[in-house]
């Protein structure tokens, strides 16, 4: 019993595969790779067509999301995930805070927020790069 398979493009990473046999796509067998190919096609456009009408439909998907009014369900979630915090203090450096049963020790600034010292660049300062000296090529090179 033979099987085909082909791939119906819908979104970017997100194609459908098809597996099926000869009979079930209307074909006696795979033998006629013409009549194949003319039920993979047919079958590929009535794909697309479905595939524009429900993407193109209103729909509402149910999803056991808790009910209730959605400021509700976020303080809920921010209550639960958080603990009750509602404001994070601000620490020095040397501080030891537990977070979790985790300890944590502030070292200093946030990379982002940390002085550089690094030379400008030749492009940040507007001026020239150094030019390579001109190399003389001899006939014999």
């Amino acid at each position: 019993m033979s099987e085909v398979e082909f791939t119906l493009p819908t979104v970017q990473y997100g194609n459908v595969k098809v597996r099926a046999t000869p009979e079930e796509l209307g074909l006696e067998g795979v033998g006629d790779a013409a009549a194949l190919g003319v039920a993979t096609a047919t079958y590929l456009n009535l794909f697309q067509q479905g595939f524009k009408h429900g993407a193109a439909m209103d729909v509402d998907a149910h999803l056991g999301t808790p009910q209730g009014a959605p400021e509700v369900q976020a303080q809920e979630l921010l209550d639960e995930g958080l603990g009750g915090v509602t404001e994070v203090p601000e620490y020095k450096v040397g501080d030891t805070v537990t977070v979790g049963g985790i300890e944590f020790t502030k070292h200093g600034e946030a990379p982002w927020e940390a002085k550089v010292d690094a030379k400008p660049k030749p492009w940040e300062t507007g001026t020239q790069a150094p030019s390579a000296p001109a190399v003389k090529l001899s006939a014999d090179w």
